[in-house]
């Protein structure tokens, strides 16, 4: 925006590899399910999670949602797991059409 100072200007975070999300994601979805620490099972909420994991639960639940429809549709995670997940987001908006 012109005029605005580069503070007072929110950067985006560079977006994530295939791997980076599917790392976060698991960790995310294993602090919910539950763990063990000194024998007693230690459980979080979707919320707790996210905040442990940082990054927003709007943007984790998105990421699941994401790799789910690429599993469904028979995306191929050993070949991008490099790549950025708007590959994945590619691929799935072009299977659904």
């Amino acid at each position: 925006m012109k005029g605005k100072k580069d503070k007072d200007v929110k950067s985006r975070i560079k977006e994530r590899t295939i791997q980076e999300v599917i790392q976060k994601v698991s960790l995310w979805r294993l602090l919910y399910t539950g763990y063990e620490k000194n024998g007693v099972i230690v459980k979080m909420t979707l919320d707790e999670a996210a905040v442990k994991v940082q990054i927003s639960k709007k943007s984790l639940d998105d990421y699941l949602m994401q790799l789910r429809s690429a599993k469904k549709y028979g995306f191929d995670f050993d070949k991008h797991i490099k790549e950025k997940i708007g590959v994945i987001r590619s691929f799935v908006r072009k299977m659904k059409e």
